[in-house]
């Protein structure tokens, strides 16, 4: 056991009387993996320090699921934001692996903060560098510790771990691989040495009773479970049981189906259900090695789409300048157009296909043209239907080379609908099904409409997806009406006379703005590392014509933002 202010910075920066101090008056105890060590709501009583192991840090979030928060690891305090306020914890904290910590009561912590202001000050700091969200190279709060798990013999993690600690080695980071052949009776304690030493740390272990895959369980941050397509997962289910409670509890499993062998053997939703995973990836080239390297080292790349109707062309041109800046995209998701957008790049369309496929569905004919005499929609919604039954098929967002996102609004119960799973095109119909212009998505009790109504840019939900950098690109923030459109207008027979039956009457662009009209155009922008917002002029919503101004508006704002920005970006080779 190192000394208490090897251990713990901060005592060290305070002086060896407050070390003295401290160590005359602490608690020592180990707390479980998987224990609670306080949870939200509950008063802050002491201040506590890690000593081994490690905490993660989660709160309530979207849909009721836990947030994690972050990682408090071997050294670091926890609690003290709600101690030095006076508060309540605003989030839970458990024992991600068995874990040995340092408990300061109140009392005791008032007296020495008093005599020795110098830990107050350093607490002050860390403080600071946790509000302030710094950049992801920064974030210590991140997974750092994966266990790499084989799920059948045929699988040679020990060979995939190489390769990813080298892809990772060359994104600037020291990465240590271990293996049960070279690692041999290694106490908890040795552990937290190896991780102090490096920035990411890869442990390969096997799917099969024996204490080494015991141990790597115990360890983990994060769970990767690397399964073959061209096989089934085994029984009893789930795969991995249930040793370390923390990953299985917040589901801190992520599957990766290596693209070899024969035909695919099993759907990815049924390995999914059997790993218990909340993340779905594919290896099949080296990029998509790359693209796991990004993600365990916190540089991948997330790309979020608003919608804004034809306003949403100008996704096409930001994609066309992120490519020839050779940025990857990682991780996207969108709303409304934006997720049909968002929902070609996921399926890994060309920026030709995406094109070819967009003017043929929106450009060429208008695709709300089946207008009707409303009961619950301006449109029978059957163009759209069509469309996105000839371009997503029956791909499922599990089949997606990306993982991929969409939101829709639940009128039934005023809440979003995050779609991570099922059909590609009902999660879009219902994403984009904007009230009052298409009819809505009636599923068991909910009625679903367009994501837009209270997400538009959800930014906040690929926050939850990756630690790497998020890009934005909102399209809608200056969405138009024209009030000579509403002065004296004629009736129905009269707009139709002048203007045909495909052309889109004034009240579409009345009905989206009033849908949309509550939405906080700041909201969405907290969430971007990086925030794209083309000058779309006088490019109206419903105007399917504008494709090319639209494109070269997206093109020309990512060209600026590059300049700008451009050096937090990865590039590919």
């Amino acid at each position: 056991m190192h000394s208490l202010a090897e251990t713990i910075p901060l005592l060290k920066e305070a002086g060896v009387e407050a070390v003295s101090d401290v160590e005359a008056v602490a608690e020592w105890f180990s707390l479980p993996g998987g224990w609670p060590l306080f949870l939200a709501g509950e008063r802050a009583e002491a201040l506590q320090f890690v000593i081994s192991g490690a905490l993660i840090v989660v709160r309530p979030g979207l849909n009721g699921e836990d947030e994690i928060v972050g990682y408090v690891r071997a050294g670091e305090p926890v609690g003290e934001m709600a101690l030095i306020g006076g508060g309540e914890h605003t989030a839970s904290v458990y024992a991600l692996r068995d874990t040995e910590l340092l408990r300061i009561a109140r009392a005791d912590y008032d007296r020495i903060w008093r005599a020795h202001p110098a830990l107050l000050e350093s607490l002050a700091r860390r403080m600071l560098l946790r509000a302030r969200q710094p950049k992801p190279e920064l974030r210590t709060s991140a997974a750092r510790v994966f266990t790499l798990i084989a799920a059948s013999p045929s699988v040679a993690i020990e060979s995939l771990a190489r390769d990813l600690r080298g892809r990772i080695n060359g994104l600037g980071l020291k990465c240590a691989a271990l293996f049960e052949d070279d690692v041999t009776g290694h106490p908890a304690t040795n552990f937290d040495d190896i991780e102090r030493a490096n920035d990411i740390v890869l442990i390969a272990a096997r799917l099969q009773p024996s204490a080494w895959f015991s141990l790597a369980l115990r360890q983990a941050d994060r769970i990767w479970l690397f399964a073959r397509r061209d096989a089934r997962p085994s029984r009893p289910m789930p795969l991995i049981p249930d040793e370390n409670a923390a990953a299985q509890r917040f589901r801190l499993i992520d599957l990766v189906l290596l693209e070899e062998g024969g035909p695919a053997a099993a759907e990815p939703g049924e390995w999914m259900e059997a790993v218990g995973a909340s993340r779905l990836f594919r290896w099949r080239t080296p990029a998509d090695a790359d693209r796991l390297a990004r993600t365990i080292s916190g540089r991948s790349v997330g790309l979020v789409l608003a919608g804004g109707g034809a306003r949403a062309y100008a996704h096409v041109g930001v994609l066309a300048a992120l490519a020839e800046a050779r940025v990857p995209v990682d991780f996207t998701g969108g709303t409304s157009m934006g997720a049909i957008i968002a929902a070609g790049v996921a399926l890994g369309w060309s920026n030709m296909e995406l094109d070819t496929r967009l003017r043929r569905s929106f450009v060429e004919s208008n695709p709300l043209a089946d207008y009707r005499l409303p009961v619950v929609a301006m449109t029978y919604g059957r163009i759209v239907e069509r469309r996105l039954a000839e371009h997503f098929g029956a791909a499922r967002i599990e089949d997606m080379h990306l993982p991929f996102f969409c939101v829709a609004t639940d009128l039934a119960n005023g809440k979003q609908r995050i779609y991570r799973s099922g059909l590609v095109r009902e999660a879009l119909r219902a994403s984009i099904a904007l009230p009052g212009i298409l009819p809505p998505v009636v599923d068991h009790e909910s009625i679903l409409v367009d994501g837009a109504v209270l997400n538009n840019l959800p930014t906040d939900i690929m926050g939850t997806m990756h630690r790497g950098l998020t890009i934005g690109v909102d399209v809608a923030q200056a969405q138009m009406l024209h009030a000579a459109d509403f002065a004296n207008p004629p009736g129905f027979i009269g707009w139709v006379a002048r203007h045909g039956f495909k052309a889109p009457p004034p009240i579409v662009s009345l009905l989206i703005r009033t849908a949309t009209i509550g939405i906080d155009p700041a909201a969405g922008r907290k969430g971007c590392d990086i925030l794209i917002a083309p000058d779309l002029g006088n490019v109206e919503i419903r105007d399917w014509k504008a494709y090319d101004a639209a494109v070269h508006a997206g093109y020309e704002a990512t060209v600026k933002m590059l300049q700008a920005d451009g050096q937090l970006l990865p590039r590919v080779t």
